[in-house]
Parts: structure tokens; C-alpha cells; sequence
């Protein structure tokens, strides 16, 4: 449970970091995303994204040590948007 909560906290935390890059003139780097953000805008599209991914993985893998690798994955993800907008 703690793994999957974790899980929610990244996903805000990477949407978040994600919004405030894009808005410094950066971009995505996730080819799927950066499709979704050009059909409905980034708000939009991390809103359904993240939604989805996170209903995803609470069904399928809700206690499981994969999410600890997503975790991981997306503490680097954030780490590498908060160093974008540091510069």
C-alpha cells in the first residue's frame, strides 16, 4: 500500500514538475505524451494520463515490487524535470 501511494504522490509530483517545465519553453519527452499533449494540451492530457496510469496500476499491480521499480523510475523522472527547471 505504501509503494502505491507512493506511486500517486510521483505521478503529481512528475505532472507538477512536467507543467512547470513546459511552461519555461521546454518539452516532453515521452513520445506518447507529447502526442496527447498536441491533441487535447498538456493539462488536459497529464490529467488523463496520470488518471490512467494510476487506475492501471492500482488494479493490476496494486501490491506488487513492480511498482517499487515505477518508483523508482519516476523519482528519477521528477529529479531530471527539477533539474530542467533549475537549469
Amino acid at each position: 500500500m505504501i509503494a502505491f501511494l507512493l506511486f500517486i504522490l510521483l505521478q503529481v509530483a512528475d505532472s507538477w514538475t512536467t507543467l512547470t517545465a513546459l511552461k519555461m519553453n521546454g518539452r516532453e519527452l515521452n513520445p506518447l505524451l507529447n502526442y496527447v499533449f498536441r491533441m487535447i494540451g498538456p493539462v488536459q492530457g497529464l490529467i488523463l494520463m496520470k488518471s490512467l496510469s494510476i487506475i492501471i496500476i492500482g488494479l493490476l499491480v496494486f501490491d506488487h515490487w513492480i511498482v517499487w521499480v515505477l518508483n523508482g523510475v519516476y523519482t528519477i523522472v521528477v529529479l531530471h524535470n527539477i533539474k530542467q527547471i533549475k537549469g
